[in-house]
């Protein structure tokens, strides 16, 4: 077996800012007004980017996990969790926030799903008002670019599109929904740095927190980890490279990012690598699966 780059020599950023706690807060106050709460994590990494807070402040109500991102987690990795949160008696949907496709049929059934859940607590009438809908999700999980897809399909109107959502707004959908849009909130302290570095590398954390080049080993060093098949050849590789260093040469070389004097650009390298592996490019990958949880 390859020895694994030990990642926590590296410290903790720390980073939680104080809006955070603020929305937290402001979340368990609105729960009174919701039906479902809808809670969005990435398919790709599905016990990072799930906040390990947000059950106990949730408690008592309907709950569904939105696995954002499928078309870049893989496809068998996808159905094993699929079963393991059914076993966990957790329900949950894989689908992409940015294809009009993928949220088509989502306020239909999250709707129907209100009305099941209702019926199972012994609710006898129909619900005669819009089915309430909490959206939560880790920052930069998907949640505005889900929102607007629903807007854009129902031409509804509304303010500033949510972007870096700062707090809770209501969002009409149509007669039938009614959205809670949240602010992304992470919970104030992460407790290992492949913890942190995960949330990184699915773009959680704010780019200048972590070095690129740190970034960039962390993802050679996962999908050297998980045995993944990479399409190296748009980074100028035919094989998986012994080292990072490799890997950013080969980078800098094919596109000529390069310093003064002909030496590899590292941090550019970095980027492009990252970059790459964000659009799909490199392949497929999911970098956590059920056992994980043991």
């Amino acid at each position: 077996m390859l020895n694994q780059v030990d990642f926590s020599q590296y410290p903790l950023t720390g980073w939680y800012p104080g809006h955070m706690l603020k929305a937290g807060r402001q979340m368990q106050d609105a729960l009174k007004l919701v039906d479902l709460v809808v809670e969005l994590i990435d398919a790709r990494a599905p016990l990072s980017s799930r906040n390990p807070d947000l059950r106990s402040i949730l408690t008592n109500r309907p709950f569904l996990l939105l696995a954002n991102k499928a078309d870049l987690a893989s496809p068998a990795a996808s159905r094993a969790w699929s079963a393991y949160f059914a076993r966990q008696s957790e329900r949950i949907q894989f689908f992409d926030a940015r294809k009009t496709a993928s949220v088509r049929q989502l306020t239909e059934l999250w709707r129907q799903l209100v009305q099941q859940m209702r019926a199972e607590r012994g609710a006898t009438r129909a619900l005669t008002r819009p089915a309430r809908i909490m959206i939560s999700g880790i920052p930069n999980i998907g949640k505005s670019t889900l929102v607007n897809h629903l807007l854009a399909r129902n031409k509804a109107q509304v303010g500033p599109k949510p972007g870096v959502t700062r707090q809770n707004q209501w969002i009409s959908i149509n007669n039938d929904v009614e959205l809670l849009d949240t602010p992304g909130i992470l919970w104030p302290r992460i407790e290992n740095k492949r913890h942190e570095l995960m949330l990184a590398l699915i773009g959680s954390l704010k780019e200048e927190l972590i070095p690129p080049t740190l970034l960039a080993e962390f993802l050679w060093s996962e999908l050297r980890r998980i045995a993944a098949v990479v399409k190296w050849e748009p980074l100028g590789l035919t094989a998986f490279p012994e080292s990072i260093t490799v890997l950013l040469d080969a980078i800098a070389a094919r596109r000529g990012l390069l310093l003064t004097g002909g030496v590899p650009d590292h941090d550019r390298a970095a980027v492009a690598f990252i970059k790459d592996y964000r659009q799909g490019r490199l392949g497929r990958f999911t970098f956590e699966m059920p056992a994980d949880t043991e």
